[in-house]
């Protein structure tokens, strides 16, 4: 894939973690597979455009206004696409272990994203986020 190519893949993919989860068999590998630290009951990776569909629908369940937005990126060459990003939301409640208070409070946290391309699309995706500062802000553990 051509440098343009990638950075306007990285445009579809913030596309698809901000709510258009239609565009994932355009822009996911069937063989796609994302690597993450595992957290309470998630796996610690997730198989193919469905898979993946069905973790971002479970990860921004609990928030409303959300968005991701580049702050670094994206950085590209013919086969890898990596950015940083900042998640910006209202947290509705949801997550075990939340207090109550917790619901309404605007939350942000920042994370980095590096995915393989192949064929075109997305195939291999690894996450680096910084849930630590997340969870503090939603009150699960102590700042």
């Amino acid at each position: 894939m051509s440098l343009d190519e990638n950075k306007a893949l990285w445009k579809s993919w913030l596309t698809l973690w901000n709510g258009n989860l239609s565009i994932a068999d355009e822009i996911i590998a069937p063989n796609f597979v994302a690597h993450f630290a595992p957290m309470g009951n998630s796996p610690a990776e997730v198989r193919g455009p469905d898979g993946l569909k069905q973790w971002i629908g479970g990860a921004i369940a609990a928030f409303t206004d959300y968005s991701f937005t580049t702050t670094v990126g994206p950085i590209v060459d013919e086969e890898m696409v990596a950015g940083r990003w900042i998640f910006r939301a209202t947290y509705q409640g949801g997550m075990p272990g939340t207090p109550l208070a917790a619901v309404g409070k605007h939350v942000e946290y920042a994370g980095i994203d590096i995915f393989r391309v192949e064929g075109g699309k997305i195939a291999e995706y690894w996450l680096c986020a910084d849930i630590l500062q997340l969870l503090q802000q939603i009150g699960m553990i102590p700042s």
